[in-house]
């Protein structure tokens, strides 16, 4: 592995004390670090809870800096995020396979961060790291990243897990696709371009569960998904890889500028790569843009749909609870005294170990 500032060869090293292990990746000239997934976890100060959660909000895409490609995922660009919501420190993460990017005095900002907002546990293999010459080492390896390197296959959707292989042909490349389990949902994915198809409604679904554990769910952002079918569009050169002879029609996702591939006959569809975080994306954003009035009025529409909506009942309930917190989110951030004492409150609850 090259350090992707300085381009010099990284060194791995793995670090055995006691029963614990860690293995990361140092550029020994300029000190930057490749961490795999859960090794932020090991090498940082020890806090309760996972602080690999990071957010990639308005903040973290403001960083000038240049993007970097994931040493460990072909054709994948690391994004920019704020680790746990501190837009001071603004790291580089790969959605695919978890690992992070630390440039030269980074774990360092992470650190002092963890002191100042959380309970420190440990300082965890940050010392070892920092002072070789402690007599804590029980083992230690370092070897050339070029070594010890290894790829992470990236799957058309993050977290689609491979299940068989298809007689289907990628619209867009001709290779075979393959079948792809990713939420609950088998989708048809093409392992050399990444695109995937999806079957009728199974895109709603798709992007239902896209984010979770957030008050920002897209449950009930459906406006869009719904229009698809009676929007202007026009035909593509690209055939249906379920419909035999079938040409997609294409056109824009709601007011964004993705392009989606339709089919008329199945009613499935046709995403290329990165499309799919395009729409989750575009969603999210114009969620962000909602005033607590016009989330007022949707909130209501989702519970009148509970009794006429075209879903099953318990997935229109879900969909009006996730609207009215959402409502709930949007009105508390309107009114910044509101919001200052929640923020407060829940600093002072980690500062004393309640999460």
């Amino acid at each position: 592995m090259k350090c992707l500032n300085c381009g010099s060869e990284m060194m791995n090293n793995l670090v055995e004390i006691k029963k614990k292990h860690l293995s990361y990746d140092i550029c020994e000239s300029c000190g930057s670090f490749w961490l795999d997934a859960g090794e932020l976890n090991k090498l940082a100060f020890t806090v309760e809870g996972n602080i690999e959660y990071c957010s990639r909000d308005h903040e973290a895409t403001r960083d000038s800096r240049p993007q970097k490609n994931c040493p460990r995922c072909e054709n994948m660009v690391l994004d920019k995020v704020s680790f746990i919501g501190c837009s001071d420190i603004i790291l580089d993460n790969c959605r695919n396979c978890g690992g992070f990017w630390l440039d030269g005095g980074e774990l360092d900002l992470i650190n002092k961060e963890l002191q100042k907002t959380m309970r420190i546990k440990g300082k965890g293999f940050s010392e070892f790291i920092n002072n070789v010459h402690l007599p804590y080492w029980y083992k230690r390896v370092q070897r050339k990243s070029s070594e010890t390197d290894f790829m992470v296959e990236v799957p058309p959707i993050k977290d689609a897990n491979f299940m068989a292989e298809t007689s289907y042909t990628c619209p867009s490349c001709g290779a075979f696709l393959y079948r792809y389990g990713v939420f609950g949902i088998e989708i048809e994915g093409c392992p050399k371009c990444k695109g995937f198809f999806s079957d009728r409604d199974e895109l709603r679904r798709l992007k239902d569960k896209s984010i979770r554990d957030s008050w920002g769910t897209l449950r009930w952002m459906d406006d869009e998904v719904e229009a698809i079918e009676k929007a202007s569009l026009m035909f593509s050169k690209r055939l249906c890889p379920k419909c035999k002879g079938v040409r997609f029609i294409s056109g824009n996702f709601g007011d964004s500028n993705i392009m989606i591939d339709w089919c008329p006959s199945c009613h499935g569809l046709w995403l290329d790569k990165g499309e799919f975080q395009g729409i989750v994306q575009f969603l999210s954003e114009k969620l962000i843009k909602l005033s607590s009035a016009e989330m007022a009025s949707k909130a209501y529409q989702e519970i009148k749909e509970i009794w006429n909506g075209t879903e099953s009942k318990i997935s229109e309930i879900l969909d009006a609870k996730a609207a009215i917190s959402t409502l709930i989110a949007i009105t508390i951030f309107e009114h910044p005294a509101l919001y200052k004492a929640i923020t407060s409150f829940t600093k002072a609850a980690r500062s004393i170990g309640l999460r």
